[in-house]
């Protein structure tokens, strides 16, 4: 029998061993389905962490490469004429390794798992509902 199709009147009429065994039954099915729903968002977040982290070592690449190319600059302050466009060519670096590094951050997951956390809440409403 489907608990599903069962109306009041039949749940009055069965024993209490089978309304535990079908309510029994009904939570290895939600819990299942919870799992599986579960693995799926978490699936889902670890592609954007990967986007993310490897937007953070980008990001992080080059900044270093920009304050290796900076401090070149400023050495060659001292010597040559062209260490302004060495700067510029740092400065631009710099700003775009920051750019890829907040791209980064702002793609991390701010909550974990909140359509599995909004199921559970609305499935423990519904189980309190249905128990008292």
């Amino acid at each position: 029998m489907d608990s599903e199709r069962l109306d009041e009147q039949q749940l009055r009429s069965m024993p209490t061993s089978e309304l535990v065994r079908l309510a029994l039954e009904e939570a290895r099915l939600l819990a299942r389905a919870e799992v599986l729903h579960a693995k799926q968002e978490l699936k889902s977040e670890l592609r954007s962490a990967t986007a993310s982290g490897i937007l953070i070592g980008t990001g992080g690449a080059a900044v270093l490469c920009a304050i290796s190319v900076l401090l070149v600059a400023l050495a060659l302050l001292f010597h040559l004429p062209e260490p302004l466009a060495v700067a510029l060519v740092g400065a631009v670096v710099l700003v775009v390794g920051v750019g890829a590094a907040l791209a980064g951050v702002r793609k991390l997951p701010r909550q974990p798992l909140p359509k599995t956390q909004e199921r559970l809440k609305r499935d423990v409403a519904i189980a309190r509902e249905r128990l008292s």
